[in-house]
């Protein structure tokens, strides 16, 4: 095993039967599975750093993960030319454990339909009945015990050991109209709000790479190498033989023995096969790259949730930096410390749920975030006094958009073009969400102790207020996917099978969320450690 050793020292060493690009969810649940072979050779690269830090692991040092540049590739898309010229940021973890590691931990599946939509698809074995098993085998549930949930698996996953009395106010004001309380957003059905579960353990984040990677961190035959940047594979015919690496020690090769398998992310593996020449032949040529393998889907079919704030000020509950609140947050740390409780314990956003703006709709298509504590809407993420912030983001948009290289700058950041409400049913289903979440949080439950709507504020009533709403506010869950899709040959745009195999490659998988065809009903981390799962037992099987 070698840690952020020199790559060219290391490189020339050896060579590895399965080399895994990015150490984010599934590269690390993939890594601690392949590894259990100690008669393979593995070899997992990552870009970032380890996620030893404090900041990391304290579920509250969130807030300072977003926007760092150790810990964030920090990529922003391309102006929405619909919306104004709006430009979301697009975070994306960069350290062992990825995404995973500087999100808001929250344990959600998606449905079964997400699932059986995949399989109607014609990604045969992907269907809810033959995936649940594997959910399952990763997780560790501390609440449920039944048929639909795991209880030994790596991945912990709990209630918060501490929340707010806001969470309950939620929960009510939800119930005042017509949404129900759901303990169990991953039980028999996904409709109504309550608290989430998250994956922690005892107080701190449990990540992928806490999950699989570090109980098998001292086996011989696994390397694990940090800072480290893939920035081509070398092909030899279609097959992939090696790796170009950019460390601090400079450039260097990784070759393969065996399989690549391609971890980075939605924004990471299809900018990289681009950036080797597998893609679109006609956007690799105008970028002066030579064709390895014309793959038309690569890059394409991006998909993610678009979401709406909605912030409120005022009030005696929640969290809040205030006079009153001054002695709670100088001894908050202490709480942690001594008993992993309190307010860094928090994962901000605590509570929330799924809702359908249609009574006429069979399942939801908006989900919620809840944080119990005021955030500022004028630039800064912390303000004084007290509040709560919500967001509505809709479950399943039609719009796609796309991964590109700059043909300016193959090797700088690639174009992220997230087209969202593209589709004018998007639109609708958000302004529907926002109102929707507006009444919500509008409900006397929830404003008893004097919060008030300050952004969007009630002079934002007609469909027209809410698009301007939309030009200033529009962003995402954070849950891009689909850009490497899974589906059948006969699927122009597939850019991996059913066993995650690119076509027309001899030796190259992609295994992250970029390969879902449609994104799942919530957030994406548990679908993706779950993709790695399956994965497993596909390249063990196959070797």
């Amino acid at each position: 095993m070698a840690v952020g050793l020199p790559t060219e020292r290391l490189f020339e060493m050896q060579e590895f039967d399965y080399v895994i690009v990015g150490g984010g969810s599934a590269g690390c649940c993939l890594a601690g599975r392949l590894a259990e072979n100690t008669e393979k050779s593995v070899c997992l690269i990552e870009a970032g750093p380890t996620n030893a830090s404090p900041r990391v692991s304290i579920p509250l040092g969130l807030v300072t993960l977003m926007g760092s540049s150790t810990y964030d590739w920090r990529f922003k898309a391309e102006p929405l030319s619909s919306f104004r010229n709006k430009q979301p940021g697009v975070p994306r973890g960069k350290t062992l454990g990825g995404s995973g590691s500087i999100n808001s931990m929250l344990y959600i599946r998606g449905r079964p339909s997400d699932y059986d939509a995949w399989a109607k698809k014609g990604c045969t074995g992907w269907n809810w009945r033959s995936v649940l098993p594997y959910f399952k085998r990763a997780e560790n549930n501390s609440r449920f015990h039944d048929e639909l949930h795991g209880t030994e698996g790596p991945l912990h996953v709990q209630g918060l050991r501490t929340s707010s009395e806001l969470n309950s106010c939620l929960v009510e004001a939800g119930e005042s109209v017509g949404i129900p309380h759901n303990p169990d957003f991953n039980g028999n059905t996904q409709e109504g709000l309550g608290e989430y579960q998250v994956t922690m353990k005892a107080g701190r984040r449990w990540s992928a790479a806490d999950a699989y990677l570090k109980p098998v961190m001292r086996r011989s035959n696994l390397t694990v190498l940090t800072g480290s940047n893939v920035k081509k594979i070398g092909f030899g015919q279609k097959r992939a033989q090696d790796l170009t690496v950019l460390s601090e020690e400079g450039k260097s090769q990784v070759k393969i023995r065996k399989e690549l398998i391609l971890c980075a992310g939605s924004i990471g593996s299809p900018e990289l096969l681009l950036r080797s020449g597998v893609g679109p032949g006609s956007e690799l040529q105008s970028s002066g790259l030579s064709i390895v393998h014309h793959l038309p889907g690569v890059g394409k079919n991006l998909q993610d949730h678009p979401a709406l704030p909605m912030f409120f000020a005022g009030g005696s509950q929640g969290y809040a930096l205030s006079w009153a609140t001054l002695p709670e947050i100088f001894l908050s740390p202490f709480r942690y410390f001594l008993s992993r409780r309190g307010l860094w314990s928090s994962n901000t956003v605590e509570a929330g749920g799924f809702a359908r703006t249609s009574k006429q709709l069979k399942e939801p298509d908006v989900q919620f975030h809840f944080i119990p504590g005021r955030m500022g809407h004028l630039g800064k993420m912390l303000v004084w006094g007290r509040g709560y912030y919500g967001d509505v983001c809709v479950l399943k948009p039609k719009s796609r958009g796309s991964v590109t290289l700059n043909p300016k700058q193959v090797d700088g950041p690639p174009r992220i073009d997230l087209n969202l409400l593209s589709e004018t049913e998007d639109q609708d289903t958000l302004i529907r969400g926002a109102r929707l979440a507006r009444s919500i949080l509008s409900q006397p439950a929830m404003t008893k102790q004097g919060a008030m709507e300050i952004c969007p504020g009630p002079g934002v009533e007609t469909d027209e207020q809410w698009f301007d709403y939309i030009c200033e506010r529009l962003g995402t869950a954070y849950h891009p996917v689909g850009t490497c899709p899974m589906g059948p040959l006969s699927d122009e745009f597939a850019v991996v099978d059913a066993d995650l195999k690119v076509h027309g490659l001899d030796n190259v998988r992609v295994v992250d969320a970029s390969v879902m065809p449609e994104i799942v009903a919530g957030n994406t981390n548990a679908p993706t450690m779950m993709i790695a799962e399956v994965a497993s037992d596909k390249i063990v099987s196959a070797n």
